[in-house]
C-alpha cells in the first residue's frame, strides 16, 4: 500500500511540474516589418536571442511574427526592443533611423520600390 501511495504521489508531482511548466509559456503574435528572407533571418534570429524566448518565426507576407516565451523571463516589449535594435519596425515601437539604414539595401522595407521590387 505504501508502494502504491509513493507511486500516485511521484505521478501527481509530474502532472502538476508539467502543468505548470507549460504554463509559464506564453504564445503571441505582433506585425514586424520586413521584405525578404534575409529580414527573416535577422528578426528570427534577433528574438530567439533574448533569454526566455523558446520559438520564434516569422512570415514574410503577412509580416506576422510568432513567438513563444517565458513571460518571467522576458515580456512581448523587450521582445520587441530588440527586434527595433536589428533594425525592424514592429507594430509596438519604430527602429531608429541608424539601426534601419544599418540593414542591407534590399531590405529597406520603408522604400516603396524595394517593397514593389520583392512581390
Amino acid at each position: 500500500m505504501k508502494s502504491l501511495n509513493k507511486i500516485f504521489f511521484v505521478s501527481l508531482f509530474s502532472i502538476l511540474a508539467t502543468a505548470t511548466f507549460a504554463q509559464s509559456q506564453k504564445d503571441t503574435t505582433m506585425i514586424v516589418n520586413g521584405v525578404c528572407g534575409m529580414c527573416q533571418d535577422v528578426i528570427e534570429t534577433t528574438a530567439q536571442k533574448v533569454p526566455g524566448v523558446s520559438a520564434a518565426s516569422w512570415d514574410v507576407k503577412s509580416k506576422v511574427f510568432s513567438v513563444s516565451y517565458d513571460p518571467e523571463q522576458t515580456s512581448l516589449q523587450a521582445i520587441s526592443d530588440s527586434i527595433n535594435v536589428s533594425g525592424y519596425d514592429t507594430e509596438y515601437n519604430t527602429a531608429t533611423d541608424e539601426a534601419y539604414y544599418s540593414l542591407h539595401k534590399c531590405c529597406y522595407y520603408r522604400d516603396p520600390k524595394v517593397v514593389e521590387d520583392h512581390k
